[in-house]
């Protein structure tokens, strides 16, 4: 697994990890955000997920989304991080989550952005697992690749989407659609850590409620959709930087 370790000299907050969506990289994501003026600067790990981005790609590689908090856990503690702040975006959140449940005497802040699937990410992920595991790396993702390309729109997800390994995009659409389902947001609500969602400010009142409910600070971005790293880069950083003073 790869990651970038970046603003390591500053001690201002606990290290924050950074743990991308389905299809998404950090290293791709997140370098915009963290070089911002508007950014507090932790010492921040934008760690690319096996099957993504720089990491190692084995077709034989576990990639649910418990297969991958248990590689992170494993790489909090071999890290010997006494203390982590934790970033999950969409499908990530629900690893996020996993992992602060696994960890939760280090994990002090929870932030997770844009949080679950859209209605878009359920159909999409749905048509995905509508295959078979052979027919999807044999012909159905590169056929979606191309697909995504001619539709035009896609390229902030594009990029790393179509390197990411087939095998990995596949296993990770089955758990994301189960996690999707399940009583996520009330596991969230029992954390102990500090928790905070981030969202677009197109939001809806009841969107935002059920956070506010579940114990969350909720900030919003302007100017964003979905992708807010790409979208709006320094509002990301400016939200983050918020959120991150709340366990100081």
């Amino acid at each position: 697994m790869r990651y970038f370790d970046l603003h390591a000299a500053t001690e201002t907050f606990d290290p924050l990890l950074y743990i991308h969506g389905l299809g998404c990289a950090s290293s791709s994501d997140y370098p915009p955000v963290i070089a911002s003026a508007a950014y507090s600067k932790p010492r921040s790990l934008l760690v690319d997920l096996m099957g993504s981005g720089f990491s190692d790609k084995p077709e034989d590689g576990q990639y649910t989304s418990d297969a991958q908090a248990d590689v992170l856990s494993g790489f909090v503690t071999g890290q010997g991080l006494a203390k982590v702040s934790l970033f999950g975006h969409s499908a990530g959140a629900f690893i996020a989550l996993k992992l602060a449940q696994r960890l939760p005497a280090q994990v002090d802040t929870l932030i997770l952005c844009q949080p679950g699937l859209t209605d878009y990410g359920v159909s999409m992920l749905s048509s995905f697992t509508a295959m078979s595991e052979d027919q999807f790396v044999d012909g159905g993702f590169s056929q979606l690749v191309a697909q995504l390309k001619a539709q035009g729109g896609n390229d902030a997800w594009l990029g790393p989407f179509s390197v990411a390994s087939q095998y990995a995009v596949y296993h990770w659409a089955r758990s994301a659609l189960d996690d999707n389902a399940s009583e996520w947001l009330n596991a969230f609500a029992n954390l102990s850590a500090t928790k905070g969602v981030i969202l677009s400010d197109t939001a809806t009142s009841d969107e935002i409620a059920k956070f506010e409910q579940a114990g969350c600070t909720v900030e919003l971005v302007a100017n964003a959709e979905h992708m807010i790293a790409y979208d709006n880069p320094d509002g990301l950083a400016a939200a983050i930087s918020r959120l991150l003073p709340l366990s100081a």
